[in-house]
């Protein structure tokens, strides 16, 4: 049985909530320009209103709009156009941390103020750490392309905070299997792997280490409190995603009764939830699975005991809704996986 959250279980972020601030854009738009795309007409509500703020459905309808203009290496130019001073309180009080490690990390705390369409994640390790990219909401067609620009602005912050000082390890791409490799590893000036599961930049520990120029502890809890103010404001402060909650709760263990009752609402009520945000149940666990199916193929598991990790009854299941997933055999991924391992 899932454990019960139903009294710590944040209010929703939802995909129609105008939350997304005009400035993760305006790299965007400058390009639109240059390339005379008729760039106000990709999100017209910011040329109706100064300060005005879109939902993700809005920025949506924008993005998929530019990629149609310039194609899925967009990504990495718009990620290119972002700096740091464009983001206020968040920017200040990043300056004024210690390191860069702290930096970062009160960049994540508050990244919805810097309009953060994926929510990313620190994972610390022994030797190096990574900057995962995880889906903010349930959108097949974004996610990829979304990861690239909010990495790639990640590292160009990190970037002005250190000078040349700062460099990654190594940045693996999810999907992304057909583009111009060259032009990736020139922005992010570092090996880059594609077809990986997950989108993530890889940085030494060492570096997270480096030394800010000038720390000040009293900016850092004036920035954090404008800040605070800032999500409160916009009506984002504590919210979380359905799709992060689900998948933090293991939703592909589970089945709709479970997480509901762990929820604390009615399995109709999480229904009509999903279906709001344009998803379903189903088609979310189905995603999950598929990920952590990847994941647990590069490891020394048996497929019976990746079947027992992802709940189905028995690997002869597993092996079936793995072919329909990816059109290969759990022991063609593998293969195809060491393959790329060894290539790399």
């Amino acid at each position: 049985m899932p454990v019960k959250v139903s009294d710590t279980i944040a209010p929703l972020l939802s995909v129609q909530d105008a939350i997304f601030p005009a400035h993760p854009f305006t790299g965007l738009l400058a390009i639109a320009r240059e390339q005379n795309w008729h760039g106000p007409d990709l999100f017209p509500v910011f040329q109706q209103q100064n300060g005005s703020r879109i939902s993700y459905l809005q920025a949506r309808e924008g993005l998929l709009q530019a990629r149609h203009y310039a194609g899925d290496e967009l990504c990495i130019w718009s990620g290119a156009r972002k700096s740091l001073p464009q983001l206020g309180q968040m920017a200040r009080g990043m300056l004024a941390q210690p390191t860069l490690l702290d930096a970062l990390q009160f960049g994540l705390k508050y990244q919805l103020i810097a309009g953060s369409m994926v929510h990313l994640q620190f994972e610390m390790g022994s030797v190096y750490s990574a900057l995962i990219a995880h889906s903010l909401f349930d959108d097949v067609e974004l996610q990829d392309f979304l990861a690239v620009d909010h990495l790639l602005t990640a590292v160009n912050a990190a970037r002005e905070l250190c000078g040349p000082a700062f460099r990654l390890r190594q940045v693996e791409l999810r999907g992304m299997t057909t583009i111009n490799l060259a032009l990736y590893e020139h922005m992010f000036a570092c090996p880059v792997v594609t077809g990986a599961d997950v989108s993530r930049v890889l940085i030494t520990n060492e570096i997270l280490q480096l030394p800010l120029k000038s720390p000040d502890l009293t900016i850092v809890q004036v920035a954090g409190a404008a800040c605070e103010q800032e999500l409160a404001t916009v009506g984002a402060l504590g919210r979380q995603s359905l799709l992060r909650i689900l998948v933090d709760q293991h939703c592909e263990l589970h089945n709709v009764e479970q997480m509901a009752q762990a929820m604390g609402t009615s399995p109709r009520s999480l229904q009509r939830l999903l279906a709001r945000e344009g998803t379903s149940y189903f088609q979310i666990i189905e995603n999950v699975r598929i990920d952590r199916a990847k994941r647990l193929l590069q490891t020394d598991l048996s497929q019976e005991q990746i079947a027992e990790q992802l709940g189905y009854s028995d690997a002869r299941s597993f092996r079936r809704a793995f072919k329909r997933w990816t059109n290969l055999s759990p022991g063609e991924y593998h293969q195809s996986r060491k393959l790329s391992t060894v290539q790399t």
